[in-house]
């Protein structure tokens, strides 16, 4: 679902682009103001502000504090009031200029990208901020919220894309949809929020109520809108301008900034309340992913506020060191993902190469067979060279899933040997302790096994201690955990490796355990600290502690066994002694009787 939404965001950001640049040789929908509405005192008006002095608005006799009357309109009309207008379409307005009466044409002019480049520089980033959630929902969606945090990043840039200063539509319909999508953005926020309150669980009382108070304020914000008239447009507004039911206007004007603004400041209140009593790697993570999310939410308000304090040119200023910090927002959470445990660098980097491989193999192979086939069949007709051209796509196209695996494995190879070389001794490991007959050897061997080819910080083996409980096995650590442990619990009842930072009351240190089974029941537990390097373990990697965990566990059932056995053997050699003697016992008075009566029968 989540791979789903991201690529629906993109298509609504490859339409943000089009719209404003047109398609095809064809104009651009998307016109220019040269100025904006805001709310007004007096109801069902709005008011001119922000006048681009030799602007088409102001060509067209519209000047600042001009008072426009919504109710003289068409509903396309005043819904576009809220966006942007159609480039090159004549807009009329009867405008109030104090006591005065008049009217103004205005005409808007077409976007110009090179004077408003920022809005290319979000779309950018936000098409960047969707890549980004489609890698982390792609690669490892149920690790550490990674969902959550896929969530958050397409919500965010569906509601930046939506928002109705980037379209401009000739249909009413579309407006509506695109105020419905935005309202993406304020839920955003909320999901902010509660990926902050996904650190340092349990909640404190703060926490708990600064997560209730951005939801209640999201919701408001849904309701309401920003305040301005072609940003984040309220259901409320839009609702109003539509039936003129009630007064559109009265939701316009800087106070009503104020929920949205609320609802970011109790979200910025999780973030610092969560990065504070987070620890150790928990507490790196979050301010890595909390903080640049921070800045990018916190300039987005002050760019709202803009639009109701500042003059037409200085709101041009901050929009663009808006788009400046919407571009650098996902550039530090892509250098986390790979560096700060979100997600494997490796992995990009394998399919990095492995697709710039592929491509130049088939394109180069179609040039190449494209070359050969014009220089044998230079005296073809089209039809044949036609022919050849679909024979040959047909053909790569055939040979493409076959070419993607052996590059694919060409790469592993090269990129990643270490890698397959560690992995490789973690499982041959695994097959050579069934050989080794001494308890704490193989123990010993096996720590020093993990510790040796991976970057895990500590490595550790518990054992059955007894009927109740598991005992560590490492030099100086006298730590037993209780058969009831939750995570003790968990890999007895599924048999599958468990993440210690998800269980919360478990006893086991580390960050991951994997079950040592034999014959249906857990024997013991291999545990893996954190990677010094801060990266995550690979899947790759998991799958080989597993193998190791499962071959030591098996061995290690088959020396408690043996020993058993023995202790059992040697009972039993003395029980038959023991019937052996009863027996000659019991045969003695005969013995004697017929060695008395030999003797009688003697003269």
């Amino acid at each position: 679902m989540i791979l789903t939404l991201c690529f629906a965001a993109m298509v609504l950001n490859l339409g943000a682009f089009l719209d404003q640049t047109g398609v095809g040789g064809a104009p651009a929908w998307y016109g220019v103001w040269g100025g904006y509405f805001d709310g007004s005192s007096e109801p069902y008006h709005m008011t001119f502000r922000g006048v681009d002095q030799g602007g088409p608005a102001y060509r067209g006799g519209m000047r600042e504090g001009d008072l426009v009357d919504v109710r003289r309109h068409t509903v396309l009309e005043r819904v576009s009031l809220l966006g942007q207008p159609l480039a090159g379409r004549p807009l009329t307005f009867n405008v109030e200029r104090g006591s005065e009466r008049m009217t103004a044409t205005v005409v808007p002019s077409s976007f110009s990208i090179s004077r408003f480049w920022n809005y290319a520089v979000v779309e950018f980033a936000s098409f960047w901020l969707l890549l980004f959630a489609v890698l982390i929902a792609w690669r490892r969606p149920y690790a550490d919220n990674n969902l959550l945090l896929s969530t958050l990043l397409a919500f965010a840039a569906i509601g930046f894309n939506a928002e109705t200063v980037f379209f401009a539509f000739p249909w009413t319909w579309a407006y509506v949809v695109l105020v419905v999508v935005s309202q993406a953005l304020p839920l955003s926020v909320a999901l902010w929020a509660t990926l902050a309150s996904s650190f340092a669980r349990p909640l404190s009382a703060p926490r708990r109520v600064a997560l209730g108070l951005c939801y209640t304020f999201v919701a408001i914000a849904v309701l309401v809108g920003d305040g301005t008239a072609d940003r984040v447009i309220g259901l409320a507004p839009l609702i109003g301008m539509i039936t003129l039911w009630f007064d559109p206007t009265a939701f316009l004007g800087a106070a009503w900034t104020i929920p949205p603004d609320i609802a970011t400041f109790m979200a910025l209140i999780c973030s610092v309340l969560a990065i504070v009593e987070a620890r150790g790697v928990d507490r790196q993570r979050a301010g890595w992913l909390l903080v640049p999310l921070a800045v990018y939410y916190g300039f987005a308000s002050v760019t709202t506020l803009a639009f109701h304090v500042l003059s037409y040119s200085l709101i041009l200023i901050t929009a663009e060191l808006f788009s400046v910090v919407a571009l650098v927002t996902p550039l530090v959470l892509t250098y986390a993902a790979l560096n700060r445990r979100l997600i494997d660098a490796g992995f990009v980097l394998n399919r990095t190469v492995v697709f710039a491989i592929v491509s130049t193999i088939v394109i180069g192979a179609f040039v190449l067979v494209e070359w050969a086939a014009g220089a044998w069949f230079v005296n073809a007709s089209h039809t044949t060279s036609v022919v050849v051209g679909m024979v040959v796509a047909l053909a790569l196209g055939l040979s493409l899933r076959y070419i993607h695996k052996y590059v694919d494995g060409f790469v592993d190879r090269v990129l990643f040997r270490q890698r397959h070389e560690d992995e490789a001794a973690l499982r041959r490991f695994a097959h050579e302790s069934a050989y080794i007959n001494d308890t704490a050897t193989l123990l010993g061997r096996a720590v020093a096994t993990v510790r040796r080819h991976t970057t895990a910080e500590s490595a550790d083996i518990f054992v059955r201690n007894g009927t109740t409980a598991y005992a560590s096995t490492s030099d100086g650590n006298a730590l037993s955990v209780s058969q009831n442990d939750p995570a003790i619990v968990a890999l007895s009842a599924w048999g599958e490796p468990v993440d210690l930072h998800g269980i919360t009351d478990s006893k086991l240190p580390g960050e991951l355990a994997f079950p040592m089974i034999s014959r249906g029941r857990l024997v013991g537990a291999l545990v893996c600290g954190p990677k010094r390097d801060g990266e995550t373990y690979a899947p790759d990697e998991s799958d080989a502690l597993l193998a190791l965990a499962h071959g030591v566990g098996g061995a290690l059932d088959v020396l408690g066994a043996q020993a058993d056995g023995s202790s059992g053997s040697a009972i039993g050699e003395l029980r038959e002694s023991i019937r052996a003697l009863s027996e000659a016992t019991r045969s003695l008075p005969d013995a004697i009787a017929a060695r008395l009566r030999e003797g009688a029968a003697q003269p």
